[in-house]
């Protein structure tokens, strides 16, 4: 009986022994995890920290892009003005320097004349004498033209025309008053002479044209030209070469319309 007891006793102690380890050892595997959580709840921690940091590093980055930003746009702004500005001041200068250019021209041209007017009543020419025979006044008129006396000329071959609008001669005497313009750089002047050659023209018998006509013809799109109208020259040159081609003025129109096919700078443009 007493070793019945004994051996219960002992394997009783000996369960308990086993308890109390197994006790032990979950004990301090606990204590182990419990420091593991610990450790990687301070770095958790600290991470949260660095990220926190980051953040608002990132947020005062983007503040202070979003702020230059602002000012880059303001200043493009601000540039674009100015630019305008200058636009806006560079296209008024441009119309006060064509209206200077204009007065200039103007103030020149009057100048000229009040010159001319100067010069004519400090060397005034005794009165002209017109000859009351026709023949006298054509060849006083032929002589004025040789002498390239424009004032003469047109005194005399404004009055031959005057006198006898129907007379053979007296488109010889317009069209010679025109080459006088025209030599004399009086282009518009001429035109107007010539214009009066083909209005002479006009009541002729057409199986008769005028000597003068294709000579009239090229000197009008000479005219036209030094106007720096293109369309006008080409249409009196045009007429001369289709109806004058194997005259000497034909040929010369041909010419001219070569050249204003391939007009240079400023040809058919008059200068500003």
């Amino acid at each position: 009986m007493r070793r019945l007891l004994a051996l219960l006793l002992t394997g009783w102690l000996t369960g308990c022994w086993a308890s109390q380890q197994s006790v032990d050892a979950t004990n301090a595997k606990l204590a182990a995890d419990q420091q593991v959580i610990g450790a990687q709840q301070r770095q958790l921690t600290k991470l949260e920290q660095d990220l926190s940091a980051t953040q608002q590093r990132l947020d005062n980055a983007l503040r202070a892009s979003a702020d230059t930003g602002s000012d880059l746009m303001s200043e493009k702004q601000r540039i674009n003005q100015v630019a305008g500005r200058l636009d806006e001041i560079d296209h008024g200068l441009g119309d006060v320097r064509r209206d200077l250019v204009s007065s200039r021209g103007e103030v020149d041209s009057r100048l000229d004349e009040l010159k001319r007017a100067i010069d004519a009543q400090s060397n005034k020419p005794p009165p002209v004498v017109i000859p009351t025979d026709k023949a006298a006044h054509f060849a006083a008129m032929e002589s004025a033209r040789a002498a390239k006396d424009l004032t003469l000329a047109r005194t005399l071959g404004r009055e031959y025309a005057s006198r006898y609008p129907a007379d053979d001669k007296t488109d010889d005497v317009l069209f010679a008053l025109g080459d006088l313009e025209l030599a004399d750089n009086h282009p518009a002047a001429a035109l107007g002479e010539f214009n009066r050659v083909l209005k002479s023209q006009q009541n002729a018998d057409t199986h008769h044209p005028s000597n003068v006509l294709a000579q009239t013809l090229l000197g009008m799109g000479q005219a036209y030209l030094a106007l720096h109208d293109c369309d006008n020259a080409k249409l009196a040159f045009g007429a001369c070469e289709s109806r004058f081609s194997k005259d000497k003025s034909g040929q010369d129109a041909h010419g001219k319309l070569a050249l204003i096919s391939k007009p240079t700078p400023g040809m058919c443009q008059a200068p500003q």
